[in-house]
C-alpha cells in the first residue's frame, strides 16, 4: 500500500500461525505426519548401512563358494615344488574338513562387522536394539520398498491437509478483508489507491495462501529431517558428521544472508512495480482521453520505458535471489561428495569403517537435502510473501473510526434532523469548511445548497450519509438521537442517495435495480422501471431484465444510468432524498427529463440537494448559499435570493449569461 505505515517483520509468521491455529487439529495431524515421514526417511540411513554391510559380507561368502578358484589363487602364491607336496592335502581339507560357515563368520567378524552373520544359507544382519531382529538382504529391500510407499502416502496426505488449511485460510482472509473494507471509513479509500487495494484481495491473498500450503509442511520436514539425520549421523560417527554439518552450517548462513538481502531488494522493486500497476490501471480507465487526444504513441513509449525499468530491476534482483537457490541445489552434490572426501581423510587406514559409513552418510545427506530442494522455492517467495503479508495486515489493522454497527436502531418515522454547531475539516487537511453550522431539515421539505466549487456543499450530504463524522458539534435526529449512536444501516434504510456519477454494478439490470433491497419481486422491479421511464428500453433488449451490464454500466448513456438509479430509489421508497449534483453531468434536454422524474420522487419526502444548476431548485423551501472558508452566508427561497445582492445573485446572473451564450 502506498501509505502503508504498518510494517513489522513478523506479519508473514503471524499469518502462518493464524492459519495453522484456525485448523489446529489438522495442523497437529500435519506436523505428526511430517515427523513420521522424517523418521521414515531417516530409517533409510540405517537400512543402507545394513545393506552395505550385508553386501560386503556376501562378497566374503561368494569368495568361498568356488574351491577351484581358491586353489588357483593359492597356487599362484606358492612355489611349484612346494605346491605339488600340499595340493592333495588342501583339496582334501577344503572338500571334507573346512567349516565354511565358521570360516565366513570368522572373516566377517574379524575383518568387518560383529552384527552380521552367515547362517549357512545366507548372510543376515542382527539388530540388537530390536530383540535381535534378524534381517536378510531381501528383507531390507522389501523394507525400503515399504518405506518408499509410506513416504508417498504421507506426502499425499500432507499435501491434501496443507491444501485444505491454505484454502480455508484464503477464504477466511478474503472474507475478513472484504468485511473490513466495507466497514472502513471513506477516507481510507481517498488515501489509498483502489487498484492496489484490489491487488491485495487478489494477488497478495493468493500468495499468502500458497505460502501457507507449502511453507509449514516443507519447513517442518526440513527441520525434522535435518535434526534426525544429524542425530543419526553423529551416532554413526561424530567426526565425519561434524565435518559435513560444518559445511552445511556455512551454506545455511550464506542462504540466510542472501535471502535477507533479496528481501530488502524486493521491497524496493515492489514499490516501483506497484506504481507502474497503478499507472496501468489509470491508463485503462482513461482510455477515452488517450484515444481522443491522439496520445497513443506517447503512452506506448511511456509504458515501454516503465516496463523496461521494472525488467532491469527484476534482472538485478534475479542475480541476487538465485544465489540461495544455487547454494541449496549445489548442496546435494557438495554434501554427498563432502562425506566421501572427509571420510577418506578420516578413515584412510580403516577401510571397513569407511565402506559402510560413507554409504550411510551419503544416504543421510540425500535424505537431508531433498527437503531443502523443496525449500528452495519457498525461500525464493519469502520476500514477496512478506510484502503481501504487510499489505494484508495493513488493511486488517487499520482503525475504523465510524462504528456502523451501534445497537440503537432507528425504527420510527423521520421528523427532523438538526445540525448543531457543526465544525468540520477533512482528515489530514487543515482547511476548516464549517464552524458553528446550525441548520435543520424537516420532514417533507426541500433544502438546497449552492456555492462555488470547494465551498463544502457536498460535505453536507456526506455528513448526513455519515461518510464522515463532524469534528465538532452533533447531528440530532427527531430531537433525541445522535446520528453517531444509531445503527447506520437502520438510518440509511430511510435515505435515498443519487450521486453525480450513478453507481452501477456489473451484473443484470434486475439485480442492479433491486440492489440492497430484500424480498423484491421482478414485478416490483418492472413497475419501478416503468415509473422511471426505463422499461421500454429494457424490453427492447433481447435478454430484457436479464441483460448483463458492463463495468459501471458502460453501455448505458448518462441519462439511462440516472433513470436506473431513480428506479432503484422508487423501489426503496426512502423518507429522505439526498441529491448530490445528480444532473450536472447531463445535457440540457436529458437533464430536464431526469429532473421531471426527480421532482415526482421528491413529493412528500425530505429532500437535500447539492445543486449545480439553479434551475433545478426553483421550488425548494430553503436554499443555503455557502462561501468557501466562510460557511453559509445567505439563505431563503429562490425568489427571495435573486432579489438580494450577494453570491446567489452572482451565481444566478452567471447561469443566465451562460444560457444566452449557449442559446
Amino acid at each position: 500500500m502506498e501509505n502503508n505505515s504498518f510494517k513489522t517483520k513478523d506479519n508473514l509468521a503471524k499469518h502462518l500461525f493464524t492459519a495453522l491455529k484456525r485448523r489446529w487439529i489438522l495442523s497437529s495431524i500435519l506436523f505428526t505426519l511430517t515427523l513420521i515421514m522424517a523418521v521414515t526417511l531417516v530409517a533409510n540411513i540405517e537400512a543402507i548401512k545394513y545393506i552395505t554391510s550385508l553386501l560386503v559380507a556376501k562378497s566374503v561368502l561368494d569368495s568361498t563358494d568356488d574351491p577351484d578358484k581358491l586353489l588357483d589363487i593359492l597356487k599362484k602364491q606358492i612355489d611349484p615344488k612346494d605346491w605339488s607336496l600340499i595340493e592333495g592335502y588342501l583339496k582334501d581339507f577344503i572338500a571334507n574338513k573346512l567349516d565354511k560357515k565358521q570360516l565366513v563368520n570368522d572373516m566377517i567378524h574379524g575383518f568387518f562387522y560383529d552384527y552380521v552373520e552367515y547362517d549357512g544359507s545366507e548372510v543376515i544382519v542382527i539388530i540388537a536394539g530390536l530383540n535381535n531382529l534378524r534381517l536378510s538382504l531381501f528383507d531390507l529391500a522389501f523394507f525400503m520398498i515399504g518405506d518408499i510407499l509410506v513416504v508417498v502416502a504421507i506426502s499425499y496426505a500432507s499435501f491434501i491437509i496443507s491444501s485444505y488449511i491454505s484454502e480455508s485460510y484464503e477464504t477466511y482472509l478474503k472474507r475478513e478483508l472484504m468485511n473490513r473494507l466495507i466497514d472502513q471509513d471513506i477516507n481510507f479509500f481517498n488515501k489509498n489507491k483502489v487498484g492496489q487495494i484490489a491487488n491485495v484481495l487478489v494477488k497478495d491473498i493468493h500468495m499468502i495462501s500458497k505460502n501457507v500450503k507449502e511453507g509449514p509442511f516443507i519447513y517442518s520436514l526440513s527441520v525434522s529431517s535435518i535434526l534426525l539425520c544429524a542425530i543419526e549421523m553423529f551416532i554413526l560417527n561424530w567426526k565425519l558428521a561434524l565435518s559435513v554439518f560444518g559445511l552445511l552450517f556455512i551454506c545455511g548462513v550464506l542462504v540466510v544472508i542472501f535471502a535477507f538481502a533479496t528481501n530488502i531488494f524486493t521491497k524496493r522493486i515492489e514499490g516501483f512495480a506497484k506504481d507502474i500497476d497503478h499507472k496501468t490501471s489509470e491508463k485503462i480507465y482513461s482510455i477515452r482521453l488517450i484515444k481522443s487526444s491522439g496520445s497513443f504513441d506517447m503512452e506506448k513509449e511511456h509504458y515501454k520505458k516503465d516496463t523496461k525499468k521494472v525488467e532491469k530491476k527484476n534482472k538485478s534482483k534475479s542475480y541476487l535471489s538465485e544465489i540461495p537457490s544455487t547454494i541449496i541445489l549445489g548442496g546435494i552434490g557438495s554434501f554427498a561428495m563432502a562425506s566421501v572426501i572427509f571420510g577418506v581423510f578420516l578413515f584412510y587406514d580403516n577401510s571397513q569403517t569407511l565402506i559402510s559409513i560413507i554409504s550411510a552418510f551419503t544416504t543421510g545427506v540425500v535424505v537431508m537435502t531433498l527437503p531443502l530442494l523443496q525449500l528452495r522455492q519457498v525461500i525464493y517467495d519469502v520476500p514477496s510473501c512478506k510484502i503481501a503479508a504487510d499489505n494484508i495486515s495493513f488493511i486488517l489493522e487499520q482503525d475504523i473510526e465510524i462504528n456502523k454497527h451501534e445497537p440503537q436502531l432507528f425504527e420510527e418515522q423521520f421528523k427532523v434532523a438538526k445540525l448543531k454547531k457543526i465544525g468540520f475539516s477533512y482528515p489530514e487537511s487543515e482547511k476548516v469548511l464549517f464552524k458553528n453550522l446550525d441548520i435543520s431539515f424537516e420532514k417533507g421539505k426541500r433544502y438546497a445548497f449552492v456555492g462555488p466549487t470547494g465551498s463544502g456543499k457536498s460535505t453536507i450530504a456526506k455528513l448526513m450519509l455519515r461518510f464522515y463524522d463532524p469534528t465538532m458539534g452533533e447531528i440530532i435526529i427527531n430531537e433525541k438521537y445522535n446520528l453517531k449512536s444509531l445503527n447506520l444501516k437502520s438510518w440509511l434504510d430511510k435515505v435515498g442517495y443519487v450521486d453525480q456519477e450513478p453507481q452501477i454494478l456489473s451484473g443484470t439490470i434486475l439485480n442492479n435495480v433491486k440492489y440492497g433491497l430484500e424480498n423484491i419481486s421482478k414485478e416490483q422491479v418492472i413497475d419501478a422501471c416503468k415509473k422511471a421511464k426505463l422499461h421500454s428500453l429494457i424490453e427492447s433488449w433481447p435478454d430484457g431484465y436479464d441483460t448483463i451490464l458492463f463495468e459501471r454500466g458502460s453501455q448505458l448513456s448518462g441519462g439511462q444510468k440516472q433513470r436506473l438509479v431513480i428506479a432503484r430509489l422508487i423501489l426503496k421508497d426512502p423518507e429522505i432524498l439526498i441529491l448530490d449534483e445528480a444532473t450536472s453531468a447531463l445535457d440540457n434536454i436529458v437533464e430536464r427529463e431526469i429532473q421531471t422524474e426527480l421532482e415526482k420522487l421528491m413529493v412528500n419526502r425530505t429532500t437535500i440537494s447539492i445543486a449545480h444548476r439553479l434551475s433545478t431548485i426553483k421550488n425548494f423551501d430553503v436554499i443555503y448559499v455557502i462561501e468557501p472558508g466562510v460557511g453559509i452566508i445567505q439563505q431563503g427561497t429562490y425568489d427571495e435570493l435573486i432579489k438580494v445582492e450577494g453570491l446567489f445573485k452572482s451565481l444566478y446572473n452567471a447561469n443566465e449569461q451562460n444560457k444566452k451564450s449557449n442559446g
